[in-house]
């Protein structure tokens, strides 16, 4: 079964989050991981029009699910630091 995703705000057709909290890089047609944790970003730095942003990623999956609960959310909510 796949995962539904949907835009990030303000990157449309370049970078996706789904429901679970995964960021989806579009271009590069693969998730944004960080040292085999698929879910280990808090921050993730998008880019559009050769600028990045830093960005939360639990707000930004907020903003997409307003209505899902925070159980859905499997990504980390703060730092994580190994």
């Amino acid at each position: 079964m796949e995962e539904i995703s949907k835009d990030v705000p303000g990157y449309k057709g370049l970078y996706e989050i789904t429901k679970s909290g995964r960021i989806f890089s579009v271009k590069r047609q693969r998730f944004m991981t960080r040292c085999n944790d698929e879910y280990g970003f808090h921050i993730v730095k998008l880019s559009k029009d050769g600028k990045g942003k830093n960005h939360n990623v639990f707000n930004l999956w907020r903003e997409v699910f307003k209505d899902v609960s925070e159980v859905e959310f499997k990504g980390a909510k703060k730092a994580i630091y190994r």
